[in-house]
């Protein structure tokens, strides 16, 4: 969001707090644009660990905005969304929630959240991972550079970056994650490898238990929750060949659908950004069997945005005034 916006809608959120009338202003946002839209809200781990080498959204944060949301917003199912989305019926004021990845705090943590307001949401899950002691690749990366007793990183290129603390360890995460997204898929794996080597932390030990099992996926669609795909590995499925991007799709739909018994109808592309997936790639989903795909790109839905290219993303503000009422500022002009 441009500064001189935010300063103006940091203004009004106060005055429009201090009065109480957030929640009215937001259920009469949607009366004001032209067409429907509905917000796709994307979380990851929702946890008190405060550990900025794994970011997660506090329970109390978390909470909050979600009796709120029960409070002002129609929330539906991502896939019933895309449905009413295709058939032109979109309802104003609509909402889904979602979760990559499957981490096991979505159960422990967000799920009871979930139910106590009775939000459905939908999980996508990264199948390699779930019921095993590993995580996806970035993940890796983060705890070796938090657990390391190394005090500097020597790059290929002779760039030594220091990790002599946590910002310096932080900054070297930002920078290897940036660089290894830009790789080819077999390149990364490589040079994760090289790079986990020389800062001495292969062993996946600290994983246990981070990620769902089956079970926790069983106990999930209990309570709501729908299941989603989100690829085998969690690669960017620009940068790996047709065939192990068909492999990676295919192979999520058909894990979840032996351990579940019924076909995921959602995807998630892995990061999600523009040049993290192709046209290809979205005729991929399409022809592996599913209804709608979304994307990490900001913005909100209407009836004309692509059913296998949905946006999704919302407020990082962990104010709630200020969340909500940019929540609602979404809506009427689909800024970031």
């Amino acid at each position: 969001m441009r500064p001189v916006r935010s300063r103006i809608l940091n203004w009004m959120t106060c005055c429009l707090d201090r009065a109480g009338l957030i929640p009215f202003v937001a259920r009469l946002t949607p009366y004001l644009c032209r067409t429907p839209v509905f917000h796709v809200l994307m979380y990851h781990r929702v946890n008190d660990d405060r550990d900025p080498f794994f970011p997660s959204v506090p329970v109390k944060v978390f909470e909050q905005q979600m009796a709120y949301i029960a409070r002002t917003y129609r929330v539906l199912r991502l896939e019933d969304l895309a449905d009413r989305s295709a058939r032109g019926e979109l309802p104003r004021n609509a909402l889904a929630i979602t979760f990559d990845d499957g981490f096991r705090d979505n159960l422990t943590h967000a799920a009871p959240i979930l139910a106590r307001y009775d939000l459905p949401a939908t999980v996508f899950l990264a199948t390699a991972f779930i019921g095993t002691a590993q995580v996806p690749w970035f993940d890796r990366l983060a705890m070796a550079l938090k657990a390391t007793n190394a005090t500097s990183l020597t790059f290929r290129s002779g760039t030594v970056v220091s990790l002599s603390g946590e910002a310096e360890r932080l900054g070297a995460l930002r920078l290897l994650r940036q660089l290894f997204k830009r790789l080819p898929d077999d390149e990364r794996r490589w040079m994760l490898d090289e790079v986990l080597e020389a800062l001495a932390v292969t062993d996946q030990k600290w994983f246990k238990n981070l990620m769902l099992s089956w079970d926790d996926v069983h106990a999930l669609r209990g309570l709501s929750f729908s299941i989603g795909a989100h690829t085998v590995n969690h690669p960017i499925l620009s940068r790996v060949s047709l065939e192990r991007a068909w492999t990676e799709i295919m192979g999520s739909r058909t894990m979840i659908e032996s351990a579940c018994g019924t076909s995921p109808r959602a995807f998630a592309y892995p990061f999600g950004h523009a040049d993290d997936y192709t046209e290809t790639v979205m005729r991929m989903v399409r022809a592996a069997g599913f209804t709608c795909a979304v994307t990490a790109r900001f913005g909100v839905n209407t009836h004309r945005t692509p059913l296998y290219e949905l946006r999704r993303g919302g407020p990082s503000d962990p104010d709630l005034a200020v969340w909500a009422m940019k929540l609602a500022w979404y809506q009427l002009v689909g800024d970031d």
